[in-house]
């Protein structure tokens, strides 16, 4: 879509649609950085859990190797390295790193590996010790089960602390502690918010350009209605300035002249009088297109076409007459073809596109109007043998106050509303209306109305509606 910078309107909508846009990544950006914050509490609560219970199950494993072998007096029996290898007393240069036996717990996953034993006893003293245990851990304090520790260094370690109690009389005869390195652990989760920290500016990035694309597709429909708006206010505006600039000429014009005659008098009430007829018609059809496009559907009246069609011949008789127009109407007598809707609306449908066909069509034409029923619808083809319209103006024939030729309609004292009323009456009626035509060999008009019965017989008419159907019946063979 193209914007125009250069334009206030264009500037307006350019506006709005960076404030859609911001809008629109604002919102995105708070989602998305909630949704990476809740997928990072998952991601590092799930390896909490995983690194938990694997620190649980090593950590029962030398529970039960110790507990067999843990004197009351917290000494460790000889050959407990049997049941626990690398298993460094108090006191003996040991300095093998804890590994795991072929009896124990053996992980296989992320967190195998790094792990430290101390054998506590009774009163807290050091009885045995397995694997590197780091230097400066925040706390020593083993009453705690579960807890959280950082060395020196800042690194985290988890740790788990167990009861060892005597398997004769179930005294505790001391405590273990088993623990391990989360470096691996926060390294990861680093890797993850260092990912999560990359790609939320590319995402936004990506999103804030699909915003940009989309506010500007949500846009364009907003901006043509408003400049079809303003358009159609600009030209209401010109048409209703014309008759009240007439009219203020006229009478300025008769203000300034010493003395009227009543001829002059009478010329300029008669000008007046026209003018205002203009002004009224105008105002008329503009208060019509405004009920018709807050109207979704047409009000439930059941109305007969062959009667509607049989009035408007009879009031364009005299047009087509004077014309030297032959005006033919070719419709079935029988059965009456009803619609939904409002009958006057419905007139005035038909009525504007004969009286186009009447004003297009030159002296010694003919404009025929056919009636059928096909498929469930009402098919009234308005034919001329008129001058035709241009290609490149048929697709604007039905915009309000387009007039192909301008001067020639404002003799004629249209204002261009006429074929945009008939549209906006059809869809009203759930129907539509479509324009054929060739320069120089006529035009050919085809509104579709669906039918509320094609089938029915004349006595099912209301009273009204069959007399004026025998009444146009018998005028038509009057004139055959």
């Amino acid at each position: 879509m193209a914007w125009d910078t250069g334009s206030n309107l264009n500037r307006l909508f350019r506006r709005s649609r960076w404030q859609l846009t911001g809008w629109y990544t604002g919102v995105m950006a708070v989602v998305l950085a909630i949704s990476a914050l809740g997928m990072y509490e998952a991601i590092a609560h799930a390896h909490r859990v995983a690194a938990d219970r694997e620190l649980k199950s090593v950590a029962e494993a030398v529970h039960d190797n110790l507990e067999k072998s843990l004197t009351a007096n917290s000494q460790i029996e000889s050959g407990s390295s049997d049941l626990l290898p690398n298993l460094c007393l108090t006191g003996d240069p040991c300095l093998a790193p804890f590994e795991h036996s072929q009896n124990h717990y053996h992980p296989d996953d992320l967190y195998s590996g790094n792990y430290y034993i101390r054998v506590l006893g009774t009163n807290g003293q050091l009885v045995a010790s397995a694997g590197d245990y780091p230097q400066g851990l925040s706390s020593t304090d083993t009453a705690a089960l579960w807890k959280t520790l950082h060395d020196a260094s800042g690194r985290p370690y988890r740790q788990v602390v167990l009861p060892l109690y005597a398997l004769d009389d179930q005294q505790l005869v001391g405590r273990v502690v088993v623990g391990r390195s989360l470096n691996d652990f926060a390294a990861y989760l680093a890797t993850v918010r260092w990912n999560m920290a990359l790609g939320l500016p590319l995402a936004l990035a990506l999103i804030a350009a699909a915003g940009w694309w989309l506010a500007g597709v949500a846009l364009e429909p907003v901006q043509m209605s408003y400049r079809n708006i303003q358009q159609f206010t600009a030209d209401a505006a010109h048409e209703l300035r014309t008759p009240l600039a007439a009219i203020q000429a006229t009478t300025e014009s008769v203000i300034r002249l010493p003395d009227i005659s009543d001829a002059e008098a009478r010329d300029t009430l008669q000008v007046i009088t026209r003018q205002n007829h203009r002004l009224t018609r105008l105002v008329s059809d503009l208060l019509l297109l405004s009920r018709l496009d807050i109207q979704t559907t047409a009000p439930g009246f059941s109305c007969c076409l062959q009667n509607i069609l049989n009035d408007i011949e009879e009031e364009m008789a005299a047009l087509s007459m004077a014309k030297d127009i032959d005006l033919v109407l070719d419709q079935p007598a029988t059965p009456p073809l009803m619609v939904i809707g409002h009958e006057e609306q419905l007139y005035r449908l038909v009525l504007n596109v004969v009286s186009n066909a009447l004003q297009h069509t030159p002296t010694n034409g003919k404009v025929t109007t056919h009636l059928r029923a096909v498929d469930k619808h009402a098919l009234i083809t308005v034919e001329d043998t008129g001058v035709g319209i241009h290609p490149n103006d048929q697709p604007r024939i039905f915009d309000r106050f387009y007039r192909i030729e301008k001067d020639r309609s404002r003799q004629s004292g249209g204002a261009g509303l006429g074929l945009s009323i008939a549209l906006a009456i059809a869809q009203t009626h759930g129907g539509s209306i479509h324009v054929k035509s060739a320069v120089s060999k006529g035009s050919t008009f085809t509104i579709k109305l669906p039918l509320a019965s094609a089938g029915m017989p004349l006595s099912q008419l209301r009273p009204s509606q069959q007399h004026r159907v025998n009444r146009h019946n018998h005028r038509r063979k009057a004139r055959q």
